[in-house]
């Protein structure tokens, strides 16, 4: 699981990859007797999909085949780059979908920020403010409102009145203090798991099972889009560290549920920049010694990659509850997360690996492998699941909690379904729909008997074990020089010299290079310290390293990092690689795309047609089979 807790959330570090949920997830159970239906359609939701792709600057190209018809995103797609080009070839070839990828990423000038520069940092947070993240697109104008954003906050519980309606947030500062901020509406949206943690620990007499939680629901149905990357390598120079993440190109060929291969559901194919030399380097455990130069050769600036959402069904034992022995530093009880890829979810992945395979084959791969199977992941949803059912759910259909009517919930717990998609789309939309329809309607809403907003100076009281949150220690990260002797001695043996590139000691990977790296990574400094604390000088070293990687695979790990990241900093080494690092490259929106010129929408458009109802349909190939 991945999470980030700042101003902007997760979409500070999300890849900004920006589709919508089909039609067809909005109706499983109806559709194919799975799941449950949402209490709403893509047609609803449709509008808000549209105002939030201009309040967040999205990039795309419309009329994908894949959507119905709606208003096209407001500002020109973003260059593919020369190995998506080749995979959209293929697909023309095969006759499977492929579109230029819709992102929250500026390709022109938008509401006085700029454009990409095409360095393929975008989970990095981005320094252009290119990037649609709720830090630039939104906060900025709440506080120039005169809205007042407390930072390093952490609520520990939503009380209510003797009505049961939510009164407002008990919150704990950064020193430890409480306080109680009164509210007559709060609205919740810590994700799919700081969401049910919430509701859970905000238990009272008049809700012992959790708040809004009469359903028994909160916290079960965790889905999360367990993820895969296959990396198809090519001879040729594909510039491949350069572009977006972001998607280029995606693929919803393989969408649609076929029941003659034996699971349900399907993915979202999209493909992105596959990193610098480093992680080239690291791909797979890496390769070291006499192998390392190849193995980063064969694959630095010459591959190209599908990243594979996979939808993930609801499961009621996949859940979130509440740690009993660990707390947080205000004393919140931590999440207990409890979740198991479960059979058809791992058919369905395996299935895609190899479709996607075929797909980089026919563009001219002459080796695939998988990079990730199923990577740690920021998708948290269905813990708070909507619906119009009371008993079945926790949220109406306006994303207002059913058993305290002055509580929203705007995050992804509310997903009925998953789909194989990103959500971040969809959870804008949605969130935009439900303030529009609470301000319509704010005289419906219950007021609460308030209590005072206080400040009480009192740090809050730990309850169980705590978790240490603390920040990076003030001083800069180091090791002492027996450390780096040693490394140093190491280092010579993962990265040696070959015809044409240097050896890490060479390089000098053990000396600046190295406070470098810590000064990116503090608390790597730690991890070597304890890998490196007996001298190794009687060893041999090979030996030893094979040794460590068995005994401790994550001092094993945190060794190679430290050496390869120090030397693929070295100018030198990049000069050799022809790598120039990740230098802007400013977008031109006006260019006339290669794959345009070559006619390859066009046979996508000549598969595909939309029915009358606004569903896709293909002839031949129908999308989701093959």
């Amino acid at each position: 699981m991945l999470n980030y807790n700042g101003v902007g959330g997760g979409t500070v570090l999300y890849a900004a990859q920006w589709p919508r949920l089909l039609p067809s997830d909005f109706t499983r159970r109806t559709d194919e007797g799975v799941a449950d239906d949402w209490p709403l359609t893509y047609a609803e939701l449709l509008p808000f999909y549209e105002r939030t792709d201009r309040q967040f600057g999205v990039s795309g190209l419309g009329g994908d085949p894949a959507f119905p018809d709606g208003a096209d995103p407001p500002l020109p797609p973003l260059p593919i780059g020369p190995g998506a080009l080749r995979v959209a070839r293929a697909h023309a070839r095969l006759g499977w979908h492929w579109w230029p990828a819709t992102n929250a990423i500026l390709s022109a000038p938008w509401s006085g920020r700029h454009p990409c520069v095409q360095r393929a940092t975008c989970q990095l947070g981005c320094n252009e403010g290119a990037k649609g993240s709720t830090d630039v697109t939104h906060w900025p104008a709440f506080v120039a409102a005169g809205g007042r954003l407390i930072t390093g906050a952490c609520v520990v519980a939503l009380p209510t009145d003797a009505r049961g309606l939510a009164t407002g947030a008990e919150w704990v500062d950064e020193e430890g203090r409480a306080h109680f901020q009164a509210a007559d509406v709060v609205l919740l949206a810590a994700n799919g798991i700081g969401t049910p943690r919430l509701l859970l620990a905000s238990a009272s007499s008049r809700a012992p099972g959790g708040l809004a939680n009469s359903s028994g629901l909160v916290g079960t149905r965790l889905m999360v889009h367990p993820l895969a990357l296959v990396k198809g390598l090519f001879r040729q120079d594909l510039q491949s560290w350069r572009g977006h993440s972001g998607g280029s190109i995606v693929s919803y060929q393989f969408y649609a549920s076929d029941e003659r291969r034996g699971f349900v559901g399907g993915a979202k194919w999209a493909m992105a920049p596959t990193g610098g030399p480093l992680r080239a380097a690291l791909t797979n455990g890496g390769s070291w010694g006499d192998d390392h130069h190849r193995h980063v050769r064969d694959r630095f600036g010459c591959s190209a990659h599908w990243g594979l959402v996979c939808e993930d069904l609801p499961n009621p034992d996949n859940r979130v509850d509440l740690s009993p022995t660990l707390t947080d530093r205000a004393g919140l009880a931590a999440p207990r997360i409890t979740y198991r890829i479960d059979d058809n979810t791992h058919a369905l992945c395996e299935w895609h690996i190899d479709k996607a395979r075929e797909s980089l084959v026919e563009a001219g791969a002459w080796h695939t492998e998988v990079e990730f199977r199923y990577p740690p992941n920021g998708h948290f949803m269905g813990t708070a699941r909507m619906g119009d059912d009371r008993d079945h759910s926790v949220v109406d259909r306006w994303s207002m909690a059913h058993d305290v009517p002055n509580l929203g919930i705007i995050d992804g717990s509310t997903f009925v379904t998953s789909g194989g998609v990103n959500p971040t789309s969809s959870i804008c939309a949605l969130a935009l729909r439900a303030v529009d329809h609470l301000l319509a309607h704010r005289g419906d809403v219950p007021t609460p008997a308030h209590r005072r907003s206080v400040h009480t100076g009192a740090p809050s009281t730990p309850l169980g074990r705590p978790v240490t949150l603390g920040r990076p220690p003030d001083d800069a990260a180091t090791v002492d020089d027996s450390v780096r002797l040693r490394l140093a001695r190491i280092a010579e043996v993962l990265i040696p010299a070959s015809d044409t590139m240097p050896s890490a000691g060479e390089v000098g990977v053990a000396d600046h290079l190295l406070d470098r790296v810590l000064a990116s990574v503090p608390s790597l400094a730690e991890a070597l310290t304890a890998a490196l604390d007996a001298d190794i000088a009687g060893e041999d070293t090979r030996a030893w390293l094979d040794g460590l990687s068995t005994r401790d695979p994550a001092a094993y790990r945190s060794l190679v990092l430290a050496v390869a990241g120090a030397y693929y900093l070295d100018p030198g080494v990049r000069r050799k690689l022809g790598y120039e690092g990740q230098v802007p490259q400013p977008v031109r929106p006006d260019a006339f795309p290669e794959y345009v010129d070559e006619g390859l929408l066009d046979a996508v458009l000549s598969n595909w047609t939309r029915s009358p109802g606004g569903f896709t349909t293909a002839s031949p190939p129908r999308p989701g089979t093959g």
